[in-house]
């Protein structure tokens, strides 16, 4: 599995080279803008019946075939309210984005969820494997994409936005299929389709408040006029992205621990962080350090188009200490059942980093957005371990 971590690295970063280099700062501005606005309203397809798929099938392999079911109606109900909500904000927020927007409508909103689905299926069934090396095709396949378009002599955000979508509804329904063929077709339950979004619409709203804290900044960057600043800006984001993807990898690998950990309380789930935050510092500190030295050469790759990279890196760095623990401890407050807490203080300080970007980022570029950026993980980390703090003290006093 770790070969296919590796190799699954190297295609993103060959694919996010070939992108930036192919479209430029100004036209990756306005992809990465659109792609961000659009990702918003997407981590809220489905209600979070994914989410619920894992915690439900990882306590019992029974409720599989129910819980897809039900994921994918809530899938197809919730497309087109968000197609709706999407292309109102685009207006209001980022309206020179439209251009790359449309495409992404179905790919995002409905097969990059679908696709999610089959992920979170063969995670549920501690097939972390499977996860893997459907990851690396994922990524090889966009690596290829990005090859043709660039043999083609295609050019902008718009072009490249069908090839994108393209490839992802390519991917959902070979991934549905794989499922469906691995660990049973779908069963249509009126109980569950009544009942999960109770606890799924809370994993929504924290996947939404998640990505709206780490990509409003973008849309923004690139609806107020600065697309190449922007794009420079998403360039230097998604490294630090992949940066922290180890970190990602371990705590996806954890979740199904750590729900079945959260049933005998927080002590068992503090002995699984335990484990693993110690780890995740020291390669905090790494990866901090290896942004930094590398900037300059960032730029030397991806062409003189993405020379704000080299000031943008040793800041964004920062990013990584607050999104450490704000990932590890946020999915130990999940797999105890928390899944509210952790949604209401992603939210809250989601809603104030989109109004912080609203107010400050238009007239004071990527630094405003960066450092809103970093206080804000910062932020997330620190009310989340202490409700992690607090519940773990009551249980030890009981």
């Amino acid at each position: 599995m770790t070969y296919s971590y590796v190799a699954g690295f190297a295609l993103q970063g060959a694919y996010f080279i070939l992108l930036a280099r192919a479209l430029g700062a100004a036209e990756y501005g306005l992809f990465v803008g659109a792609l961000s606005l659009v990702t918003v309203f997407a981590s809220v397809a489905g209600l979070g019946a994914g989410n619920v798929l894992v915690l439900e099938t990882a306590r019992n392999h029974e409720r599989y075939r129910i819980q897809l079911g039900t994921a994918l109606v809530y899938l197809c109900v919730t497309f087109v309210p968000l197609v709706g909500l999407t292309l109102l904000f685009a207006q209001i927020l980022a309206s020179n984005v439209l251009v790359a927007l449309i495409p992404l409508l179905i790919s995002e909103l409905l097969f990059t969820r679908a696709y999610d689905v089959g992920l979170q299926s063969f995670q549920s069934h501690d097939q972390l494997k499977g996860v893997a090396h459907l990851n690396v095709a994922a990524a090889g396949l966009r690596v290829v994409l990005a090859g043709v378009f660039i043999l083609l002599g295609l050019h902008g955000a718009s072009s490249w936005s069908w090839f994108y979508a393209g490839a992802t509804v390519l991917l959902a329904v070979g991934i549905l299929l794989i499922c469906v063929s691995r660990f049973g077709t779908p069963k249509f339950d009126r109980d569950s389709i009544a009942t999960t979004w109770r606890l799924g619409t809370f994993f929504a709203l924290g996947m939404s408040s998640r990505i709206l804290l780490n990509d409003s900044d973008k849309f923004i960057l690139a609806g107020s006029g600065r697309e190449a600043e922007g794009g420079q800006y998403g360039a230097a984001s998604r490294l630090v992205s992949m940066a922290f993807a180890p970190l990602q990898a371990i705590t996806y690998s954890l979740n199904t621990q750590l729900f079945r950990a959260g049933v005998q309380g927080y002590g068992a789930v503090w002995a699984i962080l335990r484990r693993v935050l110690p780890i995740a510092a020291g390669y905090v500190v790494f990866a901090g350090l290896a942004l930094w030295l590398l900037a300059p050469v960032v730029v030397l790759v991806l062409g003189k188009d993405y020379a704000m990279v080299a000031q943008m890196l040793p800041v964004l760095a920062l990013i990584l200490v607050g999104q450490t623990g704000a990932y590890f401890v946020g999915d130990a407050l999940m797999g105890l059942g928390r899944q509210s807490v952790r949604s209401i203080c992603q939210a809250s300080v989601g809603v104030a980093v989109l109004i912080l970007n609203v107010i400050f980022t238009p007239t004071f570029g990527w630094i405003a957005a960066a450092w809103i950026a970093i206080g804000a993980s910062l932020l997330l980390a620190v009310l989340l371990t202490t409700m992690f703090a607090v519940g773990l003290r009551r249980e030890r006093r009981l």
